[in-house]
């Protein structure tokens, strides 16, 4: 008798896990339907930084969802784009910070 509740519990809690995952796509899905349309090409990397910054991505171990709902969020233009730094611009910054202070001191004696 037992294994008959437990086998419609396992089949409710599929049911519901499909439901919740029905309304979700993953990064790379989104980002190969966003690309199909002409004149856009979109990574799926790029769409897992930007939900990451909008707080729209649901992870579930590894692995990352948006929801269909939050889509038309990720297409909005950022109002302040960040830009990471790159090793290579971290450093020319340094520089240019550098020869400011040199050329303070050698103007101040």
């Amino acid at each position: 008798m037992g294994g008959g509740q437990e086998g419609g519990t396992q089949s409710g809690e599929k049911e519901m896990t499909d439901q919740l995952l029905d309304n979700r796509r993953t990064p790379a899905q989104i980002a190969e339907r966003i690309t199909a349309s002409p004149g856009i090409h979109l990574t799926d990397r790029t769409v897992w930084e930007k939900a990451r910054r909008l707080g729209i991505a649901k992870k579930v171990g590894r692995s990352m969802f948006i929801s269909i709902d939050d889509v038309p969020k990720l297409l909005q233009q950022e109002k302040e784009r960040h830009v990471p730094i790159s090793k290579a611009n971290a450093l020319e910054i340094l520089r240019r910070h550098r020869k400011k202070q040199e050329n303070a001191k050698q103007e101040s004696k």
